[in-house]
C-alpha cells in the first residue's frame, strides 16, 4: 500500500531505497537516537534496510519529507505484546524546533482515527525528553503511567512516560 499524507509543509510517505543513505545520516546521530528506544546506535545501512522492509509491510510505518528531502520518521504500529496502537516519531537534529513533528503527528493521528476502528492511541517518551513531552501534551495526549523500556541505543532499560489519546 502506497500511502501519502500531505500536510501544509510535509509529506508523510513510505521510504524509498534511494533515501536509505539519508536515513542513515539522520539516525547515526547520538543527539537524535538517545531519545529513541527502538533505534540502534550506531545506525547502519543494514538497519536502514530493516526499516525499508518494515515500511513495506506495515501501513503506517512512514517517513517525513520536507519537499523531497527525508527529515524524519513517524509510525503508528502495534509494537507491544497487547497489540495497542503506538505513535512514534523522530526528526533529524537540524529540523528540530520548527513545528514539523507536531504537524506530522497531527496529520497521522487524524488519518489513523478516520481510517481505523480504534478510539485510543498511545505514545511514550524517554524520561527527561521535554521536547517530546511538550509535543504529546499539545496533541492532546494525557499521561497514564511511568515505566521502563529497553533502549537499543543505550543497551539498558530506561525510564519512560506513557500517554494515551482518546478520540472523542
Amino acid at each position: 500500500m502506497s500511502i501519502v499524507i500531505k500536510t501544509e509543509r510535509l509529506n508523510l510517505k513510505k521510504i524509498e531505497h534511494k533515501d536509505l543513505k539519508n536515513l542513515v545520516n539522520c539516525l547515526n546521530n547520538w543527539n537524535v537516537v538517545k531519545w529513541l528506544s527502538n533505534v540502534p546506535y550506531p545506525y547502519t545501512l543494514k538497519d536502514a534496510e530493516k526499516w525499508l522492509d518494515k515500511s513495506t509491510r506495515e501501513e503506517l510505518a512512514l517517513n517525513i519529507y520536507l519537499r523531497n528531502d527525508l527529515i524524519g520518521g513517524i509510525t503508528i504500529d502495534k509494537r507491544t505484546s497487547n497489540k495497542i496502537p503506538v505513535l512514534g516519531y523522530w526528526l533529524g537534529e537540524q529540523y528540530w524546533g520548527r513545528g514539523y513533528a507536531s504537524e506530522a503527528c497531527n496529520s497521522l493521528i487524524s488519518y489513523f482515527f478516520l481510517n481505523h476502528s480504534n478510539n485510543k492511541l498511545y505514545a511514550s517518551h524517554i524520561f527527561q525528553n521535554e521536547k517530546s513531552k511538550k509535543i504529546l501534551l499539545s496533541l492532546g495526549f494525557n499521561k497514564v503511567s511511568t515505566g521502563k523500556v529497553f533502549s537499543l541505543s543505550k543497551n539498558i532499560e530506561v525510564e519512560d512516560i506513557n500517554y494515551e489519546l482518546i478520540n472523542s
